[in-house]
């Protein structure tokens, strides 16, 4: 049974702790492959770049990594999304082949309990957990953790490379290469 690690966001724009943590699932073997599942809409009602940009930047970034694929299943939904609606969505349309996981950082294990029917999730769905700058990785009550990512984090946030953006300030470093001529070429987030 294929072990597959699902790493949903809004990525807008994806970023170089990304990647990192996509590739050090796949070479350590934790996974056999790790899907990236882009919201349509930001849970909070953020403004994000349009659907095709953020996608295309996935790609870009992505590219010269084997096992790893867009999952679009969320961009394609009309509903709002909520991880137990999409995981089970997910497995419905990929049946029993699979066993699947969910990548979260440990800044969103604060907030776990806040999700919709969070319970049947954990029931459903054991986590991979990548530490997040100044966020220690708690235990939650009922949450099976398959594994912990615990190389050290640069606390690195796409709202960062937004900001430097906008600012004009360079953010070359914080993104691959492709991704930061993509969105130079296209004036996202100025």
């Amino acid at each position: 049974m294929k072990k597959i690690a699902i790493f949903g966001g809004s990525f807008n724009p994806i970023h170089n702790s990304h990647v990192n943590i996509v590739k050090n699932l796949i070479d350590s073997k934790i996974v056999d492959e790790v899907w990236i599942l882009p919201c349509r809409k930001h849970v909070f009602n953020k403004t994000l770049a349009k659907e095709k940009d953020r996608v295309k930047m996935i790609k870009l970034a992505l590219e010269n990594i084997k096992n790893v694929k867009i999952c679009n299943i969320e961009l394609k939904s009309k509903e709002k999304s909520y991880t137990i609606k999409t995981l089970r969505r997910i497995k419905r349309k990929f049946g029993k082949k699979y066993k699947f996981f969910i990548i979260i950082g440990s800044d969103i294990i604060y907030e776990v309990k806040k999700w919709y029917k969070y319970q049947e999730l954990f029931n459903e769905v054991e986590f991979i957990v990548f530490k997040r700058k100044g966020y220690l990785i708690k235990k939650v009550n009922g949450m099976k953790i398959y594994h912990i990512i615990n190389k050290k984090e640069s606390g690195l946030s796409s709202t960062e490379i937004r900001k430097r953006a906008m600012q004009g300030k360079s953010f070359k470093a914080l993104v691959p290469v492709k991704v930061s001529k993509y969105i130079l070429e296209k004036k996202l987030y100025l």
